[in-house]
């Protein structure tokens, strides 16, 4: 179990950073989520602390994971709304800042209000340095044009460059944002010192309750490597509108619909289940998605550049995908251009339940980069690009009733048997610790099914499925 000196760190970093990351999720238009956000990318980090030991580092993973969790939950095609300010020339910068496209926007608040620029911020952007700045640089000259330059006439050392009055602009306005309360959180504290029994530290303490909030809150997605059948939702029928209350039509959407993205450590090929505005085209808008929608997981990346999907158009059994060419434009190795082939190949393919699909690429009409020119056509290399085992159930961060819980996965034929450990995640004490029980045979996809059956009692728990120095996957899940 962790030290008080353990989570010592980790309670520190959260009372000097998370009043920084609750108002830059506010400043990008995600407040509605900020306590999730931030209880997120805090769980994320712990479970990374052995490996991220330099402070700076962290608070740049903190920053990065807040970033890109605040773009999965904001509305895609909105732009981003800013809090007023009563100075003139600065309210007249965050109107400019908020009628920009969304990315765009987004580039300059995080740069401006954190202050960070060059390498950094490309990294909390998951950006190429050269590609970060040649959109940083063209980001404030479509401000300039808006805004015009400085005020005139203005004194050394207050405000003497466009970038510098962004700066003092955003700033204003993040003074405007209350910071977080602290009651919800010795709330907690006092309950779970009540269950487990014992006495803490005070920093200590405060990073078990920020934890044990997380880990019921945490936005991951599930993966599993069997195909799944999206569901449409639509909003329920209800009762005829009274006279003072004016009816309202909520979008229908598309539930569980599998998005590939690419395992940061090890370029493997990962599926989450994401929920989309139904359209006339699910497959393109599942492909816009991968572009235009960051994972949920924090240990997931989408290979491909902020782009735009032009149009896609299918012919028998082949799929043209025409892409704008700053799609391609951060894919300069092999590998690279290979995993964000397959990320498209494998979502599209599993949506039209075709495995076969061929995917041919266009750049804005014309021949893409040389890497994505194919006269037959890119399709499926079967289970080759993906891990080597998944948890198929539960789903991450599921709520699940005590008693009989069962975990159920797939694993690749030729890596073994996977040994499945449980642990509280409040406690960090290992409850159980198996063997699964794994078919001889494989299903009609390629995988032996596996499976393991536990006793849990109230808790928040960690699963971890793993075949020794071959592949891992967990889940977090709470018991009630």
């Amino acid at each position: 179990m962790e030290s008080d000196e353990d989570l010592d760190w980790l309670a520190q970093l959260y009372e000097e950073q998370g009043p920084i990351l609750h108002r830059l999720v506010v400043l990008l238009d995600a407040e509605h989520q900020s306590g999730r956000i931030v209880r997120s990318a805090l769980l994320a980090l712990h479970r990374r602390g052995h490996r991220l030991i330099d402070p700076a580092e962290r608070v740049e993973f903190l920053q990065e994971h807040v970033v890109h969790l605040a773009r999965a939950v904001r509305d895609a095609q909105a732009g981003i709304r800013l809090p007023a300010v009563a100075e003139a020339r600065q309210q007249e910068i965050l109107t400019a800042l908020s009628a920009m496209p969304a990315r765009t926007s987004e580039l300059l608040i995080v740069s401006h209000y954190l202050s960070v620029f060059g390498p950094e911020l490309a990294g909390i952007m998951r950006m190429s340095v050269r590609s970060c700045n040649l959109r940083l640089e063209a980001a404030l000259e479509t401000l300039r044009r808006a805004v015009g330059d400085p005020t005139a006439g203005s004194q050394p050392g207050v405000i003497e460059s466009l970038s510098q009055e962004v700066t003092a602009a955003l700033r204003s306005a993040a003074r405007t944002v209350q910071s977080p309360g602290t009651e919800t959180l010795e709330g907690e504290l006092r309950a779970l010192s009540r269950q487990r029994g014992r006495s803490v530290g005070p920093r200590a303490a405060a990073a078990v309750a920020v934890l044990a909030v997380a880990a019921g809150l945490l936005l991951a997605a599930v993966t599993r490597p069997t195909t799944a059948v999206p569901e449409v939702s639509s909003p329920a029928p209800s009762a005829a509108p009274t006279a003072s209350a004016a009816p309202r039509s909520l979008p229908a959407q598309v539930r569980g619909v599998p998005l590939y993205y690419v395992g940061r450590q090890d370029g493997r090929l990962y599926r989450e289940q994401r929920d989309l505005p139904a359209t006339g085209n699910l497959v393109s808008g599942a492909l816009e998605a991968l572009l235009t929608l960051a994972p949920l997981d924090p240990d997931y990346e989408s290979a491909w550049g902020p782009g735009t999907l032009n149009a896609t158009e299918t012919i028998g059994d082949t799929l043209t995908v025409d892409l704008s060419a700053d799609a391609y434009a951060e894919l300069a190795t092999p590998g690279e251009a290979d995993r964000a082939r397959n990320q498209m190949v494998y979502t599209a393919s599993e949506l039209v339940g075709d495995p076969q699909l061929r995917i041919k690429f266009l750049a804005d009409g014309a021949p893409p980069p040389e890497a994505f020119v194919s006269d037959e056509g890119f399709t499926r290399d079967g289970i080759e690009p993906m891990p080597g085992l998944w948890i198929s159930s539960p789903r991450n961060a599921a709520q699940l009733s005590a008693g009989q819980v069962v975990v159920i996965g797939t694993v690749k034929p030729d890596i073994g048997e996977p040994i499945v450990t449980i642990t509280d995640i409040d406690t960090d004490t290992v409850v159980a610790q198996t063997s699964a029980q794994t078919s001889t045979g494989v299903n009609a996809d390629g995988w032996r099914v596996w499976s393991v059956s536990v006793q849990l009692s109230d808790g928040s728990y960690d699963i971890r499925a793993a075949v020794a120095g071959t592949s891992a996957e967990n889940k977090s899940v709470t018991v009630d």
